[in-house]
């Protein structure tokens, strides 16, 4: 989980009919902010927005409010007075939209420091200002991709929050506002960064056979390698990774099934969606992401299921039908794979891997199987989409089979090159 804004923080409420809730609560008193939460449920909740969304959201309405706060903006008199956000303000938020919030907020605690000294002195030197400009360190902005996120949120309550004063405004006062908020939204967009396709050597791919094999090994219950300790761990861990690297399932597609999405006698898998589920305990509820599905499990999975699935039994007792659990017997959280997952981070010679790196991985190997067995590129396509829960028109599978295209790419480019100087 990301740290958290010392002024602001979100907080998930869990009601009563298993809904997730994410609230964006000021520290100070411990309240809900009043704008972000109507915003949320007149908008975001009323539209079916998933809960990891909405939190995502909030947190880029933090870089907002932290921006407004700092420069005391308030919008009931901005609005009152006919006015928005000028050119300055629009410039100080797409500036924040682009860094961390830890940078964020200490820069914003630098600025009403120099508020303080300038109000202080009724006369500054352009030096003195200088030294007081906060200096942004290296490494202190995200990439363009999140700061295109946090800039499409802001945009989005930002002509929310404008509706609702515009709502309230009649005649030639409603006109001048609508045309505040149209200006304001596209001095937004045009300082939000397109996020191309181009820088594309370092992309995420998937493990290659070697590092493959020396993973499948390492978890092996029998393993000098194996990081864990105790049985139930170590076949639990087994199967968990086996089952991300052989069914290319999400984290959170693998937290959510139960033992009755399991078909013995046909050997397959059920993932479904249960969004807001009244059975799950867990307040970080993990979720389906995109489409049902049905995934194939092999009788060496299937193995590895049963043995692991005695052991559960003992700690469960019938308590719940959640598949993956914790060695107290609760369902597994999110926090909890990754945890299992740096546990790799120490064998020596194997590379980073986490549970989308082996869904990259399944991508990649089921792509290269097809390819060799003959399957044209739409039908390989076809199959990627189906098992990975795409939609049928998605290109997504394209972006999980890198280093398959990579491979059929270099394998042409040498075939070129023996033909060129076979020929000389």
């Amino acid at each position: 989980m990301c740290k958290q804004n010392p002024s602001f923080y979100v907080k998930t409420v869990l009601c009563s009919d298993g809904e997730r809730l994410p609230v964006l609560v000021r520290r100070e008193g411990g309240i809900p902010d009043f704008d972000a939460t109507l915003w949320v449920v007149t908008s975001l909740r009323a539209r079916g927005v998933a809960s990891a969304t909405i939190e995502q959201a909030l947190r880029s309405v933090i870089v907002l409010l932290l921006v407004l706060h700092s420069r005391k903006i308030n919008f009931v008199e901005r609005f009152r007075e006919g006015r928005y956000l000028d050119s300055g303000e629009i410039e100080a938020i797409a500036a924040a939209a682009r860094q961390r919030q830890a940078t964020i907020m200490s820069e914003t605690v630098k600025e009403s420091e120099a508020d303080i000294r300038r109000t202080a002195r009724n006369v500054v030197s352009l030096e003195k200002m200088r030294m007081v400009l906060p200096v942004r360190e290296k490494g202190s902005d995200v990439d363009a991709g999140t700061t295109a996120i946090r800039m499409g949120y802001i945009r989005a309550f930002l002509k929310w929050r404008a509706n609702q004063g515009i709502l309230r405004a009649t005649g030639e006062r409603k006109a001048s506002l609508i045309m505040l908020r149209d200006l304001v939204d596209a001095d937004l967009q045009n300082r939000t960064p397109a996020v191309g396709r181009r820088a594309n050597v370092g992309d995420r791919m998937g493990i290659g056979v070697e590092a493959r094999d020396q993973l499948l090994r390492v978890v092996t219950m029998a393993d000098s390698q194996n990081p864990w300790r105790g049985e139930f761990i170590r076949a639990r861990n087994q199967f968990v990774v086996n089952a991300f690297l052989a069914l290319g399932v999400r984290r959170s597609e693998l937290l959510g099934v139960r033992t009755g999405d399991f078909r013995p006698l046909m050997q397959e898998l059920l993932i479904l969606r249960r969004p807001d589920d009244e059975d799950d305990p867990r307040l970080n509820e993990p979720n389906v992401k995109t489409r049902d599905r049905v995934l194939p499990v092999s009788t060496e999975l299937y193995r590895m299921m049963k043995s692991y699935l005695i052991l559960r039994h003992e700690i469960v007792q019938g308590a719940h039908d959640f598949l993956v659990v914790s060695q107290n017997g609760d369902p597994l959280g999110k926090t909890e794979v990754n945890r299992i997952f740096r546990a790799f981070d120490s064998i020596p010679g194997l590379p980073k891997v986490t549970p989308h790196i082996l869904r990259h991985t399944f991508c990649e190997n089921l792509a290269a199987d097809l390819h060799a067995a003959g399957k044209a590129d739409e039908e390989i396509l076809v199959y990627l989409r189906r098992l990975g829960g795409w939609s049928d028109i998605s290109n997504m599978p394209c972006r999980y089979t890198k280093r398959f295209a990579q491979e059929r790419a270099a394998a042409a480019g040498m075939s070129l090159q023996r033909r060129l100087y076979d020929d000389t």
